[in-house]
């Protein structure tokens, strides 16, 4: 069985377009960041945690837990936590360009595995209103920094790297991972 720790649609539907086989059990946790915890620390340190508690008798299972983050001048822009915050995170980045960090953990028989990707992404330089107007048409309270590359409208001009780590998982490094894990794999995709 392939255990997905997220209630990310976003992820779901990645993975459903792989044609992988997958049940949800995500995990709440605290995701305070810790006193001069780096953003990459932070990131490795949430997809183990959102591993949750694992029974022993799930431990033969494969499980993934993902984490995104935003970072910009070495901050995490975490989601927000209202329109008004909304509009503070998306006027911070607004013309600029910063780094969208997706990391990922593979757990099975006590084994870890954890893997990001870095995705540069260049912000268009809005007006207030157009920024209001795009929080009030996405609604990105639920997406780290506030934005989705993928939403209507969205704030992104251009991107280095991967769009599908900006959605919040890092696909070419979980697709490099395929033979690692090849042994489990076996049969479970969809025919």
């Amino acid at each position: 069985m392939f255990i997905l720790k997220s209630r990310s649609p976003r992820r779901i539907q990645i993975l459903k377009d792989l044609g992988i086989c997958f049940t949800t059990d995500p995990s709440d946790i605290d995701e305070s960041e810790r006193t001069n915890e780096t953003p990459l620390s932070y990131l490795e340190r949430m997809a183990r945690s959102k591993l949750g508690e694992i029974p022993s008798d799930r431990k033969e299972f494969l499980h993934l837990s993902c984490d995104t983050i935003v970072v910009n001048s070495g901050k995490i822009l975490h989601k927000p936590v209202d329109e008004e915050d909304s509009f503070r995170i998306l006027k911070d980045l607004n013309g600029k360009e910063h780094s969208v960090f997706s990391g990922a953990c593979l757990y099975r028989n006590d084994r870890f595995d954890f893997f990001y990707e870095e995705t540069k992404i260049l912000f268009y330089d809005w007006s207030d209103s157009e920024i209001r107007n795009y929080i009030s048409e996405a609604k990105p309270f639920d997406k780290a920094g506030s934005y989705g590359i993928q939403d209507k409208g969205s704030p992104v001009k251009t991107r280095s790297g991967s769009y599908h780590n900006v959605m919040g998982f890092p696909l070419r490094s979980f697709l490099e991972r395929w033979e690692d894990w090849v042994d489990f794999w076996e049969g479970k995709l969809r025919p």
